[in-house]
């Protein structure tokens, strides 16, 4: 873990994994619980990648807590599967009553550069989200090179890049004009999609053809939502 810093009244925390990648057997436990009154920018300074796994699987465990009054954003970089990569992860938000998250994942197809794209063996992605009391989102996918949830990403681009976004917090109306300024981003290389969850919450989807794209879209994004609840975003400080 880089050292953290305080910018715009956020404590920027870079998370960085010394080894080249997650390899067959590895296992990563994100605990990460934010207090009445912080706010805190969870971060990565690169990509990180699964490689290839003949035997077993590498996974990847987050428990993400945030105290009513307190702001927390995830937005690791990007994740980049290649061949024969077997990956499991598993997400659990729990936001009390007045606290805020903004979480962000982004999801290459492969080695783009080397010519391997959704070549990873599979990827098996779970995220569970609970404000108060209750469950408001449950997101559950597994994907594989075959699968018709990854053909249906890979119709309109052919090499997709894949975002995934939630916005918890309860200062955003569903009629707020920020979601129509989200939705009024999808292009001809990115589609957005965005939708309110049961309660407190909102789901923000992009499938890009590249990851120009796709990174364009995220920012574009994350400023319209900062901008909304009338925060200053923090710089990433990636490099």
């Amino acid at each position: 873990m880089s050292k953290p810093h305080l910018e715009e009244d956020v404590l920027v925390v870079n998370v960085v994994n010394p080894t080249a990648g997650l390899l067959a057997g590895d296992r990563v436990h994100y605990d990460v619980t934010v207090e009445s009154g912080a706010r805190v920018l969870l971060t990565a300074p690169s990509a990180s990648r699964a490689h290839r796994i003949v035997e077993g699987d590498a996974r990847v465990t987050q428990e993400f807590r945030v105290a009513s009054g307190g702001w927390l954003e995830s937005w690791p970089e990007m994740f980049i599967p290649q061949g024969g990569a077997r990956y499991r992860q598993r997400t659990t938000v729990r936001v009390e009553e007045g606290g805020e998250a903004l979480l962000i994942e982004m999801i290459a197809p492969g080695r783009t550069a080397s010519g391997e794209v959704f070549a990873f063996t599979e990827l098996d992605w779970e995220t569970e989200i609970f404000l108060g009391t209750g469950k408001i989102a449950r997101e559950r996918y597994v994907l594989t090179p075959e699968s018709p949830t990854l053909a249906a990403m890979r119709a309109p681009f052919p090499e997709a890049y894949y975002a995934s976004c939630f916005v918890i917090s309860p200062h955003l109306r569903t009629d707020a004009k920020c979601w129509q300024q989200i939705h009024d981003l999808h292009a001809e290389d990115a589609w957005v999609g965005c939708s309110a969850l049961v309660k407190g919450g909102w789901a923000i989807r992009v499938v890009a053809a590249g990851s120009v794209a796709l990174r364009r879209t995220v920012a574009a994004i994350r400023a319209e939502v900062y901008a909304a609840l009338g925060k200053q975003a923090p710089g990433l400080r990636r490099n």
